[in-house]
C-alpha cells in the first residue's frame, strides 16, 4: 500500500503568476474543480507546497492502481 494524496484545483489561475501555472499544469491539474491522485513523494509535496493556497488536498493509503486511466484497466482485464 502507498501513501498518496488527492488533489484538487478549487481557485481559479486568473493573477496567478506564470510560475505557479506551470506548478499547477505540473501537478496534472487543468481547470478549477479538476482532481488528481498523486503519489506521496518529496517533489510532489514541494509542488503542493508552492500552490497551496490554490489547492485542497487530502491524504490517504491507497493501491497504485487509484492512479490508473480507464484504458490501462480495461488492458490489464483484457490479458
Amino acid at each position: 500500500m502507498a501513501s498518496l494524496i488527492r488533489v484538487k484545483l478549487t481557485k481559479g489561475l486568473a493573477g496567478c503568476s506564470e510560475t505557479q501555472r506551470a506548478t499547477v499544469t505540473g501537478l496534472g491539474l487543468g481547470k478549477r474543480n479538476s482532481e488528481k491522485i498523486l503519489k506521496d513523494t518529496t517533489p510532489i509535496r514541494g509542488m503542493i507546497m508552492k500552490v497551496q493556497h490554490l489547492l485542497e488536498i487530502e491524504r490517504f493509503d491507497g493501491d497504485d492502481s487509484l492512479r490508473d486511466s480507464a484504458r490501462l484497466r480495461a488492458q490489464r482485464a483484457g490479458s
